[in-house]
């Protein structure tokens, strides 16, 4: 029997809640994908139409998580005022607020999706695409403010801002401090000083200062080298003509 998308879409959204229950009750390895299913309310056969395993289900808990908290953060009131720093350190707490009731199941998963040896890069995607989403337009908004210069590696800070996300979120699945004012201060802190850096312009900086450093002195001894390379090639090559135009002295 065909069934509609929205009964599809209540019937992921069951799969995948299910399996929170499960795994903060149970531990990931020990909830199956028959005890999901049970769980969310269908046949064992049926999850498989949804989810091909349990990992795809833990990576499917934490795209919806991401969007869910891009759509909260979208609607911060005055957002087109905050500064870079005020918008990133937004869209955090955000996400960690978000998470809070799940807490449990992020300390069982967490690390095993986002630090896994190899890493899925194709499950990732979506993920990282949707968080690469408000970094960029995070520095968007901060040029068209004339708050922040054009970046020669707009890129790899984007991606530096990934891996520090991330680093957060670990963080903040081990503080048990009150209200959990040791991650805050740990955001605060760390924002604060890697905006400062971006807006002074110290990646250029750095490339700027490692390009001198390659041209006048890596280039320098590469040349020397090949002058040095040069001469023993000349020098072999004489040694062997001498060799040729001496006469046969055997017999």
């Amino acid at each position: 029997m065909k069934i509609s998308q929205k009964k599809k879409t209540e019937n992921r959204q069951a799969i995948i809640l299910s399996t929170v229950d499960l795994v903060i009750e149970k531990g990931f390895k020990a909830a199956t994908m028959r005890g999901i299913a049970r769980g969310a309310g269908c046949g064992d056969a049926t999850i498989y139409n949804y989810f091909p395993t349990k990992e795809a289900i833990l990576y499917a808990y934490y795209e919806d998580r991401l969007a869910a908290a891009v759509t909260a953060y979208e609607k911060t009131k005055d957002l087109e005022k905050y500064t870079l720093q005020e918008r990133l350190q937004a869209f955090f707490e955000v996400f960690l607020d978000g998470c809070l009731a799940d807490r449990e199941f992020l300390q069982a998963t967490f690390k095993s999706i986002f630090f896994s040896m190899p890493p899925n890069p194709k499950a990732l995607q979506p993920v990282r695409e949707r968080f690469f989403g408000v970094v960029k337009q995070a520095f968007e908004q901060a040029r068209e403010s004339g708050e922040l210069e054009e970046q020669l590696f707009e890129d790899v800070l984007v991606r530096f801002f990934w891996d520090y996300f991330l680093g957060i979120v670990a963080y903040w699945l081990r503080d048990d401090s009150e209200l959990f004012a040791a991650t805050s201060t740990l955001i605060d802190k760390t924002m604060g000083l890697a905006c400062a850096m971006i807006k002074a312009g110290v990646v250029s900086k750095a490339y700027d200062i490692c390009m001198f450093l390659f041209r006048n002195h890596v280039l320098t001894h590469l040349e020397s080298c090949r002058y040095g390379i040069d001469a023993l090639e000349n020098i072999t090559k004489a040694f062997k003509d001498e060799l040729n135009e001496r006469p046969d002295t055997q017999g």
